[in-house]
């Protein structure tokens, strides 16, 4: 998913030295690998659970009033996020666990993250967007856990969300 143009590319690399994930340990590009598989998990239970789960439950909650649904909605959306941070988590695991070379292989994937411009922008995007969900979460809804971590999700969704419609046009 990468839209970065070749003139963006080449102000990242000469802005930075040289990524060389052969020098770092296995377990290093495994938890680089590992960090970056979990926060998609995240992303992607933020999305599924914001637009589709929080909806569902508010709809059929809305007989019960506003005071039902809100935490009904905020423990449905932390409940799946939660499990497909967890899911896609198992799921990195599990396909590292079948790849022949883990050494090479984990150094080709860590390469691969760190000089992907599009997926570095997302997650920064969605890591901002964590961080301002989570503390409105707190500040605005009673305090627990799973407010904490649903208002997260839906910041994390709302910055995918706002990397997918203001990413640049690719070069053609």
């Amino acid at each position: 998913m990468s839209t970065v143009t070749g003139k963006q590319a080449a102000q990242v690399a000469a802005a930075e030295p040289e990524f060389d994930p052969t020098l770092d340990s296995w377990q290093i590009n495994y938890a680089r690998l590992m960090s970056h598989v979990s926060q998609k998990g995240f992303q992607a239970g933020g999305l599924v659970s914001c637009l589709v789960v929080a909806p569902i439950v508010f709809y059929r909650a809305r007989g019960s009033g506003g005071a039902v649904a809100v935490p009904k909605a905020v423990n449905a959306v932390f409940r799946t996020v939660i499990a497909a941070t967890a899911v896609s988590t198992a799921l990195g695991v599990a396909r590292m666990a079948s790849v022949e070379d883990l050494k090479e292989g984990l150094e080709d994937r860590a390469y691969r993250l760190h000089y992907n411009l599009g997926q570095r922008r997302t997650d920064r995007f969605a890591q901002i967007g964590t961080v301002l969900g989570g503390t409105a979460a707190a500040v605005f809804l009673p305090a627990s856990a799973a407010a904490v971590v649903a208002g997260g999700a839906a910041g994390a969704a709302a910055g995918v969300l706002a990397h997918v419609a203001t990413m640049p046009k690719p070069e053609e």
